[in-house]
């Protein structure tokens, strides 16, 4: 019976009204060299984490350049620097993850390295004493994506999904989080955009990653002006929460896009 009244109790009496006018998290994409990450530095109190060392002609925002000491020790560093911010009450109104692509492609190696530690993974990588770790670099060390029917990509992918809630809340305002594109484009109305199937993240994640945030958009230059997009459309991947930008296609102006 208490039980019962618990779960009445929880049921609303009127319509909730939305609480957040702006975005708390952003996938931004574009083709290499537009623009992303010099735009993205104008943003006031921004912390732009720099996963690929990409931000050396860059001012006007905070930089933290990851180590490069390989896949797990940036894992961690990111992990503790998460904690970090989080340790400091959030300081920054902005935090830019430029790029999670690269994260996505560390993740296959910490998956790999959570596989080895599971009760699945005793055998592998390792010598026939099954004990002796073969290192990383040796010809026979094998990626967790070698696995066969695909059953390796579940390790890299909840090593990435793990990242991002990690990292997702990271900016006072909104948390960014920069992707690649592959190389293939489609032309529509004479012009060229990114095709939503080709978000540079593995697998099942280039999916799962759109759906946890609240908007996805696409950066581009346009007669020499930088513009973006939140519309989606069977091209390409977009779409966006909040009623001000829905539907948004057109200069990017960030006073605009965070009211």
């Amino acid at each position: 019976m208490k039980e019962e009244t618990a779960i009445k109790s929880l049921l609303p009496k009127e319509a909730k009204k939305g609480v957040n006018k702006n975005i708390k998290t952003l996938v931004l994409f574009g083709m290499p060299k537009v623009g992303k990450t010099t735009s993205l530095a104008k943003l006031k109190n921004c912390l732009i984490i720099d996963t690929e060392k990409g931000t050396d002609f860059i001012e006007g925002a905070f930089v933290v350049n990851v180590p490069d000491e390989g896949p797990l020790a940036k894992w961690r560093f990111l992990k503790d620097l998460a904690e970090e911010i989080k340790s400091q009450n959030y300081p920054y109104d902005y935090v830019v993850i430029d790029t999670f692509s690269e994260l996505d492609e560390i993740s296959e190696w910490v998956g790999t390295a959570n596989y080895m530690m599971s009760p699945q993974g005793k055998r592998f990588n390792r010598e026939s004493d099954e004990v002796t770790i073969i290192k990383k670099g040796d010809p026979r060390f094998e990626s967790v994506h070698s696995i066969g029917q695909g059953y390796g990509y579940k390790y890299s992918r909840e090593a990435i999904l793990d990242m991002f809630d990690t990292l997702k809340n990271l900016g006072k305002i909104c948390t960014i989080f920069v992707c690649h594109v592959t190389d293939k484009t489609i032309a529509v109305n004479g012009s060229s955009v990114v095709n939503g199937k080709d978000l540079a993240l593995t697998g099942k994640v280039k999916d799962i990653i759109p759906r946890k945030v609240d908007a996805v958009a696409c950066m581009y230059q346009e007669n020499n002006e930088l513009k973006i997009s939140f519309v989606g459309s069977e091209h390409k991947v977009g779409g966006v929460r909040v009623k001000h930008l829905t539907g948004y296609e057109g200069p990017l102006d960030w006073e605009k896009i965070f009211i």
